[in-house]
């Protein structure tokens, strides 16, 4: 659906329309005036379809390369980077939950 945007203030009727406020259309003949004289605009408010955004990683993995003791393989040793929880073998942690109340 369409709709009068005003580019600039307007006063009709008795009342102040600010720039992006929309402005009334029932008077056909200050509608033509207003878009002619580029004092308002018709827009689109139908919004357009959003689309999904994939994040892609833009940089190196963190951690300077050089030589790790004790070392991790191929492509782990990155000194001040932990090697992954798979091959270091970490256990996975349990959730915590909330103690109940012996009361």
């Amino acid at each position: 659906m369409k709709q009068l945007i005003a580019v600039s203030p307007v006063l009709f009727e008795s009342q102040n329309y600010e720039p992006g406020d929309e402005l009334p259309t029932h008077n056909a003949g200050l509608v033509e005036v207003w878009t002619g004289n580029g004092t308002a605009v018709w827009k689109d408010t139908e919004e357009p379809k959003k689309r999904s955004v994939k994040a892609r990683q833009a940089t190196a993995p963190a951690g300077l390369p050089g030589d790790a003791y004790p070392s991790a393989g191929q492509e782990q040793d990155l000194v001040g980077k932990p090697p992954s929880k798979k091959t270091r073998g970490a256990q996975q942690e349990t959730a915590k939950g909330r103690r109940k109340s012996s009361a």
